[in-house]
């Protein structure tokens, strides 16, 4: 009897949480507009606040680097760090937020300019909740978040190299709530 209490609880715990979560979405920035001179990512794009992002269209800049082109010229791509960095030490910072919660499970990534050390750590209404830590060359690669990290507010990213930019292709992500 318990058994069979504890699996109608737990049936019942994943068939609110799928409720509440929206469809997997994978953004891309292709909806954006192709700009050549980088811009601050738009609050609200995927339904998330972007924090110190900024996006471009790598194949119009002239100010990208190898790590930025490595997708497709018809899109741009989100960033952080470059020029806006600098002056910091090479250490940028960067924050996603969504007060209603959100998932993230992976993101094509590269280093802008050349190598970069970054850390993603999640927080829930403030609350820490985990941190990992990546290495990223000047090619793309998927980083795959914790599985772990269900239902965060915020995801702040840390990367640190010699010219501190992290370029993201594509994020992968489940908003909740709404």
């Amino acid at each position: 009897m318990k058994r069979l209490l504890g699996s109608l609880c737990l049936t019942i715990c994943v068939f609110a949480l799928l409720t509440s979560a929206g469809a997997q979405q994978v953004l891309n920035f292709a909806d954006l507009p192709l700009i050549s001179s980088p811009q601050p990512m738009p609050n609200g794009y995927g339904r998330l606040n972007w924090g110190n992002f900024f996006y471009v269209n790598p194949y119009g800049w002239s100010g990208a680097g190898p790590g930025y082109k490595l997708g497709s010229s018809r899109q741009d791509v989100a960033f952080i760090g470059g020029e806006f960095c600098r002056l910091s030490g090479n250490t940028c910072f960067g924050t996603l937020t969504d007060s209603l919660g959100f998932v993230l499970v992976s993101a094509d990534v590269a280093g802008g300019y050349g190598p970069a050390a970054v850390t993603a750590t999640a927080y829930t209404n403030g609350k820490f909740v985990g941190q990992v830590n990546f290495f990223v060359g000047t090619q793309m690669q998927k980083l795959l978040f914790p599985s772990s990290w269900d239902g965060v507010t915020e995801v702040d990213f840390q990367v640190t190299g010699a010219t501190g930019d992290l370029v993201i292709y594509n994020l992968s992500l489940y908003t909740l709530g709404g």
